[in-house]
């Protein structure tokens, strides 16, 4: 197998100066007009529709066509586990794919919202799991046989007849093959091939009609001798943290298989596996057909906050004069976005290796340097002051100078400590799962984040069984709740939220949340503006201030950038070359959940549809509505 470049291989800028053009070798060839049939729209994640019925021009008449309710909610009072209706639904074929919080499909008229068929997998209800989920399908099409893959929760891949909902004959078990692993998004697939990661260190791929394997990739491969000498001793071996579980991306027409890869365990403490620990935390290029190794870019070193990359990676096409460049865009959880050569790895904007703090908790060793994009700017805080903490409400104000006088306000990449540190950004974003989205007329990249922190606290375990066992919840005597606290050989970490746990306002000044539109030619922003609001807060005439948010956008011919994310139960449609706030609408609930847009196979209206599940880890309210939105018949 081809083995690894070090991190310190990343090379220079190949343009300070380029225009953005449309991407090629990114179309699902199933995605017909008026369609969306994958995941990210295409192949390559870009969530663009060619749609334009809904423009600037009349989007403000948009009003609710239809809701659908799934049925399934929980807020974790009477289930520890909580659901988080995160379905992106795909359309195709005259008809609306909805996966539900319990892992059922849906068959959905895409007109009406009625149901025509369901199947359920049938969990366990009774297991406990981070949250009840699923992202959505994938489809794969070849002459008349159109089939749904679907991932659950325990662990299987199921292929199923996309017009009957019935298990597909042939395919594993009754249509079922138990890969062992927690599924939350769904496969990448290249040509009959269907591609998982989950929470396991391995990719796998799996033949469309038999469920055979096809092969397999470690995330850690046992030959490659440059990988492993970045893990302390054999600290490789039997390590557990995923390859992927977000979205992978695919260039059908350079066979490439484009894959987010995941932090190690444990994720605050890596005091057991000193070195930069590739190939976690990167950007890794592999041969769509067989699983081998092509480049790599390691976005973290020796990740101990947690940073994975959990977001689709974005394809598109840049131009430098006449030259047409292959981009990949992969967004982060620390606000950086990577603009990296697709054939390469090269970053398309110069890389800095920079020092970052040293002072940690007894056992660990940091890294020495991490990479730093010098453009685009970061789309979120990394940093703060006293003299920023919140003063929306006297109240509030009180609360952040109490929390922030326990800890030492840090830099980003500083480590735990035995006092505890705030770092910004925390684990959820900067950027989340939802990713970004890319217009190719003006080569805007159109992303969402949060501005929140973590607090992370390492404390050496007391010799005579008083360790908390991993995974308690705990209460700390600042009152902060649902502080849970691990256990990792001779360290306890404590982590949790730099927030208000009531009304989950960060403890800094607003913006809170924020969404932003960088032009790629250049690396600059086109702009930056709020995203979403506390009505109570504006009610006292403080300006928006944004709130914390998950769940990305979609962009449109139209000019058009929809998202929900923010936990305000709004969803909006903003000028996409001004940001302004062009339409918004009040959901059930917050809408944690990417959307997307079709045109309804009968009628030909343009229906905009978001699930609007609330809950999540983010909002108190849970709701179990797919809600669509439609000009007026």
């Amino acid at each position: 197998m081809s083995k690894g470049i070090t991190r310190r291989q990343f090379g220079g800028a190949l343009s300070t100066a380029i225009a953005v053009g449309t991407g090629k070798g990114c179309a699902n060839e199933s995605n017909q007009a008026g369609e969306w049939a994958g995941w990210g729209q295409d192949d390559g994640g870009t969530r663009y529709s060619p749609l334009d019925q809904v423009r600037r021009e009349n989007v403000d008449q948009l009003e609710l066509a239809w809701t659908h309710r799934c049925g399934e909610i929980s807020d974790g009072s009477r289930n520890p586990t909580r659901t988080a209706y995160e379905c992106t639904p795909l359309m195709a074929d005259e008809t609306l794919f909805v996966t539900t919080p319990f892992n059922r499909v849906l068959a959905l008229d895409p007109e009406t919202g009625v149901e025509r068929w369901a199947f359920d997998p049938g969990l366990d209800l009774s297991r406990r799991y981070n949250l009840w989920a699923n992202r959505g399908v994938s489809l794969w099409k070849h002459g008349t046989d159109l089939r749904i893959l679907h991932g659950t929760l325990d662990g299987r891949l199921i292929s199923l007849d996309a017009r009957t909902g019935t298990p597909s004959a042939g395919f594993g078990t009754n249509g079922s093959v138990d890969v062992g692993v927690r599924l939350t998004s769904p496969p990448a697939v290249v040509g009959n091939l269907a591609v998982i990661g989950g929470n396991a260190p391995t990719l796998r791929a799996f033949d469309v009609r038999t469920g055979r394997l096809a092969w397999t990739r470690h995330k850690v491969p046992a030959d490659d001798e440059a990988a492993r000498s970045t893990w302390a001793g054999d600290s490789w071996r039997s390590r557990r943290g995923g390859v992927a579980w977000p979205p992978l991306s695919v260039d059908g027409d350079r066979g490439l298989l484009f894959v987010p890869t995941d932090s190690p365990t444990y994720d605050y403490y890596g005091g057991d596996r000193a070195g930069d620990n590739l190939y976690s935390n990167c950007v890794l290029a592999l041969d769509a057909w067989t699983g081998e190794y092509r480049w790599h870019f390691q976005a973290t070193h020796h990740d101990i906050w947690d940073y994975d990359l959990c977001a689709q990676p974005v394809l598109c096409d840049i131009r430098r004069g006449e030259e047409e460049i292959p981009a990949v865009v992969q967004s982060s959880k620390q606000g950086f976005l990577y603009v990296l050569h697709r054939e390469t790895g090269t970053p398309l904007f110069p890389v800095e290796e920079r020092a970052v703090p040293q002072a940690c908790a007894p056992g660990e060793r940091p890294a020495a340097t991490q990479p730093f994009p010098t453009r685009p700017a970061p789309f979120v805080r990394q940093s703060m002051e006293m003299d920023e903490l919140s003063t929306v409400t006297p109240q509030h104000n009180a609360w952040a100078r109490q929390l922030a006088g326990r800890y030492e306000i840090a830099p980003l990449f500083h480590p735990g400590t035995v006092r505890g540190v705030i770092v910004f950004p925390c684990n959820q974003g900067g950027g989340e799962w939802g990713g970004g989205c890319f217009e190719p007329a003006s080569g805007r990249f159109f992303i969402n984040g949060t501005n929140l922190a973590d607090i992370i606290v390492m404390q050496a375990r007391k010799s005579s069984g008083g360790s908390p066992a991993t995974g308690r919840e705990v209460v700390t005597s600042e009152g902060m709740k649902a502080s849970v606290t691990y256990r990792r050989k001779a360290i306890d970490v404590r982590q949790n939220k730099f927030w208000h746990p009531e009304t989950l306002w960060p403890c800094q000044q607003p913006p809170w949340g924020v969404l932003s539109a960088i032009d790629l030619a250049t690396g600059e922003y086109d702009w930056q503006v709020p995203l979403g609001e506390v009505p109570e807060l504006t009610a006292r005439g403080v300006p928006v201030t944004g709130t914390i948010n998950m769940g990305g956008p979609i962009v449109t011919k139209g000019g058009l950038v929809f998202i929900g994310g923010s936990n305000d139960r709004r969803f909006r449609a903003f000028n996409a070359a001004t940001g302004e706030i062009l339409w918004e609408a009040q959901l059930e609930g917050s809408g944690h959940a990417n959307p997307m847009t079709y045109l309804g196979p009968r009628s030909g209206r343009q229906f905009v549809v978001i699930a609007a599940g609330g809950g999540n880890k983010l909002s108190h309210r849970f709701t179990d509505a797919l809600q669509a939105f439609a000009l007026p018949a």
